[in-house]
């Protein structure tokens, strides 16, 4: 234990002074990372200035002319200038132009997003004294580099003909130009429903700011969050930054050579340790356990209890034997009695319907003949009303005696399912034979004679039976629902009788 300790307080320490150094070199890499980003602005700022001084753009605004647009402000031009969008503002903020490179899906965010607003950038004109500026906007979730610039002549002078403002999306394909040329690993995360709040914009001298970057130090890699805001304050999305952590890694690599010493000398001790211990009682119990687990995993308590031997463990050994084979018996005791009706000893319903989903799962595999007899005792209600229930009682019991005596096959399963109602099981037999042996019970238990005085004309107990094969479609509620229907027909027909679905 106390070397452990002693691993874990080596293992902090080391992890401290690197999470230091990793961090340190983490925003050294931010700060490459966003002067590389500041360079792309300076880029637009570059083309912004050669279209601002245009004469003709400055004359356009003056006096729009489709021929210009038509001719200057194209998808071409744009490309060829390495700019993704331009719009041309009046004085007062509002859009006179727009133009725009489509995206791979033929999508223009800029233009849709202008047009849904109804308004486009009246901020600007109060964003900077001097007209002009650069940051970041964004529009349908994307985010780009944006300069905007009031507009002059060639020679700077005049009275400014409005505002134009310029963009390059930050896309996967600049995205990853950056991250060859820097070798560093980020990506741009959209921050949705950022507030609007106009104030100074985010001028090209102050990408970076110290204060706003968030450190999220992970297991393999630091995480740095650094807010990109807009031209009008609000943060739009985030700049997430992965730097190695390759100090935690070397430090990581010493602490693990250690602690593999000091294990091996851990492990040995104690396997030595372990070997001094009864070996014998650990394997006597490892196979105790093993074998309780069998027998409980069986769920019908088979198996036995081997561990032998004349102490304390053989002891424990003899009574769980003991009480697993009281269990066991008690376990069958249970199922005889949930599967056994107990007024004639034959299977109940639950019996009954396990066997008909067995014999319908082995009819579909192996299209082996079955079929359900359902039968009912007439009259039993008169015969309970005019006898007496313990006289009823013995009739049914006489009814699970005829049963036995007509089915001799141990394929054949004759059931109580409730009251006077018995059903029969038949596997392997056709629908003539089905109804003959259904025939030979209904004419057995007539033969028994036993006196029914509410049954005439004949004056003993009889019973009615509906017969039904099974087929390719049946389930059991539908094989169930024809063979009822059929022994509902018997009864319906005079009663005493036999009848095929």
């Amino acid at each position: 234990m106390l070397a452990l300790l002693t691993l874990i307080a080596l293992r902090w320490g080391s992890h401290e002074k690197a999470a230091q150094q990793e961090e340190i070199e983490a925003r050294a890499e931010l700060h490459r990372l966003m002067n590389t980003l500041q360079a792309r602005t300076l880029e637009v700022n570059g083309t912004l200035k050669s279209w601002a001084n245009w004469t003709a753009l400055y004359e356009h605004l003056r006096r729009r002319s489709p021929e210009f647009r038509h001719n200057e402000l194209t998808v071409d031009a744009l490309t060829v200038a390495d700019v993704d969008f331009l719009l041309l503002l009046d004085p007062d903020g509002k859009v006179v132009e727009m133009s725009e490179v489509p995206g791979a899906q033929g999508e223009t965010p800029v233009t849709d997003e202008t047009r849904q607003r109804g308004y486009a950038y009246p901020g600007y004109a109060s964003l900077s004294p001097q007209g002009s500026g650069c940051g970041a906007i964004k529009a349908r979730s994307r985010v780009a580099l944006v300069c905007f610039s009031l507009v002059l002549n060639s020679e700077g002078k005049g009275s400014p003909r409005g505002f134009l403002v310029i963009g390059q999306w930050l896309n996967e394909e600049m995205i990853q130009k950056v991250s060859e040329l820097t070798g560093i690993r980020f990506g741009i995360v959209d921050v949705p429903n950022a507030p609007l709040i106009v104030k100074s914009p985010l001028v090209v001298d102050n990408v970076f700011r110290q204060e706003l970057v968030q450190v999220l130090a992970q297991e393999h890699d630091i995480e740095l969050r650094y807010p990109i805001t807009s031209l009008f304050g609000n943060d739009i999305a985030q700049v997430r930054m992965s730097w190695p952590r390759r100090h935690a890694q070397l430090a990581n690599s010493s602490y693990d050579t250690t602690q593999a010493v000091v294990i091996a000398l851990i492990l040995t001790c104690g396997v030595l340790l372990v070997l001094l211990l009864d070996r014998v009682v650990v394997r006597r119990l490892n196979r105790l356990r093993e074998e309780l687990a069998q027998i409980v995993d069986s769920r019908r308590w088979t198996g036995e209890v081997t561990v032998s031997g004349h102490d304390e463990m053989a002891a424990l050994a003899r009574y769980t034997r003991e009480l697993v084979a009281v269990v066991r018996h008690q376990v069958q005791e249970l199922k005889n009695l949930s599967q056994t009706d107990v007024l004639t000893g034959l299977p109940n319903r639950r019996a009954f319907n396990e066997r008909l989903e067995h014999m319908l799962a082995q009819h579909a595999r192996q299209q082996v003949p079955a079929a359900l007899i359902l039968m009912d005792v007439d009259y039993f209600k008169k015969y309970n009303d005019s006898y007496g229930h313990p006289a009823g009682d013995e009739a049914l019991q006489r009814v699970a005696q005829c049963l036995r005596s007509c089915l001799r096959r141990e394929l054949d399963l004759p059931a109580r399912l409730g009251g006077e109602e018995f059903g029969v099981l038949l596997l392997g037999v056709t629908a003539e034979q089905a109804g003959a042996v259904a025939e030979q019970i209904r004419a057995s238990f007539q033969g028994m004679g036993i006196t029914h005085c509410g049954n005439l004309p004949l004056g003993v107990m009889t019973m009615s039976l509906g017969v039904a094969a099974v087929s390719a479609a049946d389930t059991t509620t539908t094989l169930y629902r024809r063979a009822d229907a059929a022994l509902y027909h018997a009864k319906a027909q005079g009663r005493n009788q036999v009848h095929q679905a």
